[in-house]
């Protein structure tokens, strides 16, 4: 067995070359070595379950240049040397799509979760977006002035990015194309990306980590501590801890909550890794070696430290243990210890309360060795050296005397004497309010509250009571009437009131209002939600939530008006402001509508078939959102047209359909491949137009290139 620093390995496959890339689906992986052989293993128990050959050269499994798609049905491979990229049918073990137009080898490759799409970017520095059902290419991507070495989707397949050598980052929505990021804030590189629910990380050859808000194109946060090229990263299943391999035999650990460094020993390898994956159902970490083996670590595999330390009452270790291993606080073992915490503080308290303060220190003995939990105990010990006053304060009715004391020593005020002498007061005051109504109650009632005279934080609450007597009745009439626009501005006015009943019971009130207006946002009935969040807002505390849930509500309505009258720029112009709206069902079924019209238009792209195109998204050629993909996919049409020109060697419409092309696209890289290739056919030809010069009426483009519109 493999010791880490700190989880040991529980099962390690050995699959004789090194490993290029590991991928979870169901209750499965794949896994893809140098050699380009293809193996299935069931996570029960890690047996292998299928699997085979490709015939390739060998892919170098620190780059980017195979990949396996989510549902494990596709495998993309580049074809190093040929500046092409393979696409693999997994069910079927066959080849189905051989990709060109890259003129450098291929170094990147990655598909999108749908599995609709497979990006590539090479040598070159250009990035391609492939249809994996028709094997067409759809998109030509902004090209990089370098290698591309990464590339991902989102994970809901909206945007695209790309890394290259020059340590500019592309990061592209693939909707409308029209917007991109184009940015250089990385120090080397890059050399990984990934994307989360609500992040996108990149990594790079120094070692340098970058947290992106990727629908912005704006850092959140840079992570350091890495020393060497990041070559894979992957997250938990909760995306709150990152997972990251270098060059170095090592795991690092970061938290995505405090975007901090936890540990750079998270595991200490014995070879040098070369992919990661991570198995939410099994809490199961793997990591593939140059060495040939994948190395499975349950990150829970501590827990049998933790209930031993926890059981020896050696909390020190426990917490150290914690400290290193933080997806151990998941664990039932955790609440434990933490009970066990909380039970020991309850209980002496109790003991310090009836004076056996020797008992009370010996409880609270083996937590002091705990860093965090010594403060706590040193506060509570050094509070009590003066308990016995203050305790004898409460009962002998010296509350003015017991007040100073617990604002002094605020442990204190967790004890069942502070309690009793809240309650007290409470009684006292609520008894007070109501005979200060009746005439000639005034002594009474000063005699009542005889004993908090003197407390500074009760003062003005009895003052009140006498100078203004009508004061609380207005405030619970307030209350009752829900007017809290008035109700607070009058605690604002009078501050001992936030001491006040009234204001208690008005914030229970609120936390009601809360639960509502959450379970009607569920519900989809935003009317309330906008009424009951108008009551919310007039609450101090509650004030920015309920103008969230106010927005929110105004934004889905207005969301499913734009869905209702087929708006599709408002649309995908709100989706992009408001990314929870990607989540609900409404925009789920849009984009199914759209992505299946996207997908014959691909197809019919990949013949070459543009008056098809035209006909299937008639409904969207005035969209300024899909203006720029709809060009693209037309671009792509007519460059097949042109190849099979080629193929024909017909000089006379090649030529006209070249120059046609450049005076709607302008010269672009793909056209001039294809003058390259007609010269090296001696077609020898004649280029007039050198610029576009055209203008682009989408719903009245020739079916053919070499035709007048």
């Amino acid at each position: 067995m493999i010791k880490g620093e700190i989880l040991d390995v529980v099962k390690t496959i050995n699959i004789k070359n090194s490993v290029s890339r590991i991928r979870h689906f169901e209750d499965k992986i794949g896994v893809i070595d140098k050699k380009n052989t293809y193996r299935i293993f069931k996570i029960e128990n890690y047996e292998l379950d299928g699997g085979f050959r490709i015939n390739l050269p060998e892919n170098n499994p620190i780059e980017n240049s195979v990949d396996i798609s989510s549902s494990g049905n596709y495998l993309a491979i580049a074809i190093k040397g040929k500046n092409k990229t393979t696409i693999w049918d997994i069910n079927q073990k066959k080849l189905i799509h051989t990709l060109g137009w890259h003129k450098g080898e291929v170094l990147s490759v990655s598909f999108d979760n749908e599995e609709n799409y497979l990006l590539t970017g090479g040598m070159d520095g250009r990035g391609y977006l492939w249809s994996i059902e028709s094997g067409g290419m759809v998109l030509s991507l902004p090209p990089h002035p370098d290698y591309i070495l990464a590339s991902s989707f989102s994970k809901n397949s909206l945007w695209c990015a790309t890394g290259s050598y020059d340590r500019l980052i592309s990061i592209v929505n693939i909707t409308s194309i029209n917007i991109n990021y184009r940015k250089k804030s990385h120090r080397g590189a890059i050399t990984k990306i990934i994307f989360l629910k609500k992040y996108m990380i990149s990594g790079d050859k120094t070692g340098e980590i970058i947290v992106w808000d990727y629908t912005k194109g704006k850092i959140i946060a840079k992570l350091s501590g890495v020393s060497d090229m990041v070559i894979d990263m992957v997250t938990d299943e909760k995306e709150e801890y990152l997972f990251v391999i270098s060059k170095e035999k090592k795991v690092y650990l970061y938290s995505l909550n405090e975007f901090e460094l936890v540990t750079d020993k998270f595991i200490k390898l014995n070879e040098f890794p070369s992919c990661l994956e991570f198995v939410g159902e099994k809490s199961e970490l793997l990591i593939g070696t140059l060495s040939s083996s994948i190395y499975v670590y349950n990150i829970f595999s501590d827990n049998k430290k933790l209930i031993k330390f926890i059981n020896e009452n050696n909390y020190e270790k426990a917490y150290e243990l914690i400290k290193e291993n933080p997806f151990l606080k998941r664990t039932n073992e955790y609440k434990t210890l933490e009970d066990k915490w909380n039970k020991t503080i309850e209980l002496a308290y109790k003991l310090m309360e009836k004076g056996d303060y020797d008992k009370a220190k010996f409880i609270l003995k083996p937590f002091l060795a705990v860093p965090q939990k010594r403060t706590i105990i040193q506060n509570i010990l050094n509070d009590f050296g003066e308990f016995e006053k203050f305790k004898q304060a409460v009962l002998k009715l010296k509350y003015p005397l017991a007040y100073s004391l617990a604002n002094q020593y605020p442990s204190f005020k967790e004890t069942i004497y502070y309690k009793k002498m809240e309650n007290d007061f409470k009684k006292v005051f609520n008894k007070a309010k109501e005979l200060i109504k009746i005439k000639g109650q005034e002594e009474k009632v000063k005699k009542l509250l005889m004993p908090f005279r003197g407390v500074p934080q009760k003062t003005p609450l009895i003052q009140a009571l006498f100078n203004d007597k009508h004061l609380y009745d207005l405030l619970n009439t307030l209350f009752l009437k829900r007017q809290f626009d008035k109700f607070f501005e009058l605690i604002s006015r009078n501050p001992f009131l936030y001491e006040s009943s009234e204001y208690e019971n008005a914030m229970k009130y609120a936390e009601k209002l809360d639960n509502a207006i959450r379970d009607f946002l569920n519900k989809g009935e935003f009317k309330k939600v906008i009424s009951y969040s108008n009551i919310l807002r007039d609450f101090p505390e509650y004030k920015e939530k309920a103008e969230e849930y106010i927005k929110k509500a105004k934004v889905y309505m207005n969301f499913l008006n734009a869905l209702s009258n087929n708006n599709f720029d408002l649309i995908e112009k709100m989706v992009i402001d408001y990314p929870f709206l990607i989540d609900t069902n409404d925009y789920q079924d849009y984009k199914k509508n759209v992505t299946n019209k996207f997908k014959q238009v691909e197809k019919y792209s990949a013949f070459g078939d543009v008056e098809n195109i035209l006909k299937i998204i008639k409904d969207l050629l005035k969209s300024k959102t899909f203006y720029y993909k709809i060009i693209g996919l037309i671009k792509s049409a007519y460059l097949n047209q042109l190849l099979k020109l080629l193929q024909k060697k017909d000089k006379s419409k090649l030529e006209k359909g070249i120059n046609n092309y450049i005076s709607y696209f302008d010269m672009d890289n793909e056209i001039k491949d294809i003058i390259n290739i007609a010269n090296k056919l001696n077609l020898n030809i004649k280029v007039t137009s050198s610029e576009k010069n055209k203008l682009i009426d989408l719903e009245f483009m020739p079916k053919f290139i070499w035709e007048e519109a």
